[in-house]
């Protein structure tokens, strides 16, 4: 079946993935203690000419922990862990999809197999959708039992919906990666093409007056924070009418690369 080549070909990338993850999870956590108590002495924060940094300074360093563990973990788990490592996961893992059956001569056996053209995509997507937002749900639920050693707690629920958000935009990606991967037929091509697509959405929010117009506006702290503080319930995340919605534009965008990804397989040839 191609879901069980696909899977053994990312097993190792997905277990890299976890412990990258994790790595980078445990040490911000079981050094809070010590930064917290950094962040109230220092009055360096207070100069920073950055607005989204001093955002990100001021919630961390506030003088309720619990709120203050929070908002921290917002920044670390999510913020930092989750865009950088999940969607360099996601350009890796739907680079190779498409383009590197062209590259290994195996894409012509693949159209020839008795299966439509929708399953292969199918087939091909799922298991690498689950290796891609499995390890976020993973590595972040292991933060609740590591925070419990330092005397404080996470919101379960809070912490499932900012997850979520992280996992549908690391699907994004990589349908994304994935409809690049079927259309060019050079994984460094697809690696190069999505590779500056991120980098020029950073360069755009690291911008301020331009910020708005980045992708990952969509998932930075202002929205984390709030998220994991109990301030932005659910029906906020999908609600675009009523509020932000950021989740359902999300979910919205991975259907619309799904069906562009299925069009442009459809078409292509060997």
């Amino acid at each position: 079946m191609i879901w069980r080549k696909t899977w053994r070909e990312l097993f190792a990338i997905a277990i890299a993935y976890v412990l990258i993850l994790e790595a980078l999870a445990v040490p911000v956590l079981l050094l809070w203690p010590d930064i917290y108590a950094d962040l109230q002495r220092s009055s360096l924060f207070q100069n920073l000419g950055v607005d989204f940094l001093k955002r990100i300074a001021d919630a961390v360093s506030t003088s309720d922990e619990d709120i203050a563990y929070r908002n921290w973990c917002a920044t670390m788990l999510l913020f930092r862990s989750c865009n950088l490592v999940a969607t360099a996961a996601a350009v890796l893992v739907g680079t190779g999809l498409f383009a590197r059956e062209r590259e290994n001569g195996t894409f012509e056996f693949l159209l020839a197999r008795p299966v439509s053209r929708a399953s292969l995509l199918w087939q091909k997507v799922w298991p690498s959708a689950l290796v891609v937002t499995t390890p976020i749900f993973v590595v972040n639920a292991s933060a609740i039992p590591w925070s419990w050693t330092l005397d404080l707690d996470l919101p379960r629920w809070e912490l499932f919906l900012a997850s979520l958000h992280a996992a549908v935009f690391a699907l994004a990606f990589l349908l994304l990666t994935t409809w690049v991967s079927i259309v060019l037929r050079v994984q460094a091509h697809v690696a190069a093409v999505v590779g500056a697509f991120a980098v020029v959405q950073i360069g755009i929010y690291m911008t301020q007056r331009i910020r708005r117009f980045s992708l990952f506006r969509l998932v930075d702290f202002d929205w984390y924070g709030p998220v994991l503080a109990g301030n932005t319930p659910a029906w906020q995340m999908f609600d675009p009418f009523r509020s932000h919605g950021y989740t359902t534009y999300l979910s919205l965008a991975c259907a619309a690369l799904y069906l562009l990804c299925l069009r442009s397989l459809r078409r292509s040839e060997p």
